[in-house]
């Protein structure tokens, strides 16, 4: 190559090189330019400048991101979301363009399409500016009110704490059960307890709906023969003045039913029930079945303070029972004997003819027989006919002994060898034994679904009468009965059904019998104690977890009672506490 050839090229080398740098400096120099406009917040004049830079810019990206926030920051919000997404689209691995997402979801949010800001939130990754824009989008959906669409949006984006928070606040108006407390438990693992849970100065409102048959301050006759329920009610009222700081936890709004289905929907339509948090009662069926379809339309918790009728939680999941149902009922004494009577699974079964007494006979019977238990027989009797059971247990015949048998065993402790005369020739002698048609200790127990004292007192005297090991289990309103005395439930193994078991020796109990004798002048009533105990249950659960009272039923294991033994619920809507208990050196003892 000839020099005059050299020298050109060299000389075409460095112009080239001087106008590639004064194009870039061209270039840097305009983006300087807009950039310091940008941090004046001169955005008007940002928007407005005719600079452009040249495509192959490593300035452009930057460029336009100040120029995409001078248009959001001018007004021009749609204007402002195609040259992000644009952006976005252009420089697809620019370290900025999680700040290009922060924008493109604020301007989603202000145009109201939540759905599509959720999408592009779901992808950025730094902590900062997820919890900037946590501020912009917690109230967007807040304000989402169908339960719904926050789940499908929450199931969309789980990690969402937002999301998680509002769609779990509207999960604990929900029935909990096991699928729904775990999904709660889940949303716990990324929002925090007190974010979920909210706190609250109101108190939690209880409405009690009550037959009180209030006519007049002239007129009160009917009051006067309703004691059982004014004595509930003031059992409600006796906790709630005695345990001090529920006066800030819980307040009471009563309501007079008058056992009227009309009056029951009057109160329903004077709105007053809206705001409630839990109602109690009422008590007969159709006011019943008014209140548990408002309750379930609602899916506000309605609790029945006296009845053991498992229809009541049956057909809607926001009904309860402070007792325990007739099925529980069942199934714990069943689970009692299945693990007592192993030894001896014969048993006999009586049942008092009438639906509560067979239902409770009839899954006992179930239970135990699939648990290959020998059923002899299960007999449903009348009250009129209660003597069967005495007969049936007692039967006898006589075992005439030869001579060298009665030698054999007349001097053996224990058996008892009568004389006997025959009755074609009354001079003929001969010995004999007793035996029952059942045999001595051939059966393990014998389980009686009744409560009331004929069919209580046959049983006992059967087994007294046998002298053998039969065991028995009844129910603790046995104890009421003059019938059987004290010794009889010592001495023989009698085990009793108490849903309602209470340590008559308590400090509770003592100081609750002293208000009642010094205040009503007679013996306490068990509707007394029993709605006494129903507020302190109540409070129990409202202290820790306050308005979600649900979700404290639902998530404590075991809640321990004040007078009665403890509580416990979880999935079920009926207490499954049921003590058995029995007699010992004359005091009542839990036996499970």
């Amino acid at each position: 190559m000839g020099i005059v050839m050299k020298k050109n090229l060299y000389v075409c080398l460095i112009l080239l090189f001087i106008s590639s740098n004064t194009y870039s400096q061209s270039d840097y120099s305009k983006y300087m330019q807009v950039k310091k406009l940008f941090l004046q917040e001169r955005h008007e004049e940002v928007k407005n400048s005719n600079i452009s830079l040249s495509s192959n810019s490593e300035f452009l990206p930057y460029f336009n991101f100040y120029i995409s926030v001078s248009l959001y920051k001018t007004g021009n919000l749609e204007e402002s979301l195609d040259n992000f997404n644009e952006l976005k689209k252009k420089y697809t691995n620019w370290p900025q363009i999680q700040d290009v997402n922060y924008w493109i979801v604020k301007i989603l949010i202000e145009i109201d399409n939540l759905t599509d800001a959720l999408s592009v939130f779901s992808t950025i990754s730094d902590s900062d500016i997820k919890s900037n824009l946590y501020e912009i989008i917690d109230p967007k959906i807040s304000s989402v009110s169908s339960f719904y669409n926050l789940q499908n949006l929450y199931n969309k984006y789980p990690d969402n704490i937002s999301l998680a928070k509002y769609y779990g606040r509207q999960l604990l108006n929900e029935f909990l059960d096991e699928d729904v407390q775990n999904e709660i438990k889940e949303i716990l693992r990324i929002v925090d307890r007190n974010e979920l849970f909210i706190s609250s100065y109101e108190k939690f409102k209880i409405a009690v709906l009550l037959p009180m048959m209030y006519e007049s301050l002239e007129n009160t006759y009917y009051i006067r023969n309703n004691k059982f329920i004014m004595d509930l009610y003031a059992g409600f009222m006796y906790s709630l003045s005695n345990l001090d700081s529920t006066n800030s936890l819980i307040e009471i709004f009563p309501f007079d039913t008058k056992r009227d289905p009309d009056v029951v929907n009057e109160i329903i339509d004077s709105g007053y029930l809206d705001d409630m948090d839990l109602i109690i009662g009422p008590l007969y069926s159709k006011p019943v079945s008014i209140i548990k379809k408002y309750c379930l339309e609602n899916k506000l918790l309605m609790i029945n303070p006296l009845s053991s009728n498992h229809e009541i939680i049956e057909d809607n999941k926001y009904s309860l029972l402070f007792n325990p149902s007739l099925k529980t009922i069942a199934n714990k004494a069943a689970d009692y004997s299945i693990d007592r009577f192993q030894e001896n699974k014969n048993v006999i079964i009586f049942y008092e003819k009438k639906s509560s007494d067979s239902l409770i006979a009839k899954i006992y019977e179930n239970r135990l027989d699939s648990s290959n238990f020998n059923i002899i027989y299960s007999k449903g009797v009348s009250l009129e006919d209660s003597r069967l059971i005495l007969d049936s247990l007692t039967n006898s015949f006589e075992e005439i002994l030869s001579d060298s048998l009665y030698d054999t065993i007349k001097s053996i402790p224990g058996r008892i060898v009568k004389d006997g005369r025959g009755i074609d020739g009354l001079d003929t002698l001969y010995k004999y034994e007793e035996k029952f048609y059942i045999e001595d200790d051939s059966i393990g127990h014998v389980f009686v679904s009744s409560k009331n004292s004929l069919f209580a007192s046959n049983v006992i005297s059967a087994v007294d009468i046998r002298n053998d090991t039969i065991s028995v289990i009844g129910f603790d309103e046995w104890l009421d009965f003059d019938l059987i005395t004290i010794d009889q439930f010592q001495n023989l193994d009698i085990s009793l059904i108490s849903t309602s078991f209470i340590n008559l020796e308590s400090d509770e109990y003592l100081e609750l019998q002293d208000y009642y004798i010094e205040n009503y002048r007679n013996k306490i009533s068990k509707n007394f104690i029993l709605g006494s105990e129903l507020i302190n249950f109540i409070f129990e659960i409202v202290s820790n977890y306050g308005k979600y009272f649900q979700f404290g039923l639902r998530n404590e294991n075991f809640i321990p009672g004040n007078l009665f033994y403890g509580f416990k619920y979880l999935e079920n809507n009926d207490n499954q506490i049921v003590p058995i208990v029995s007699v010992d050196s004359s005091r009542i003892k839990l036996d499970n």
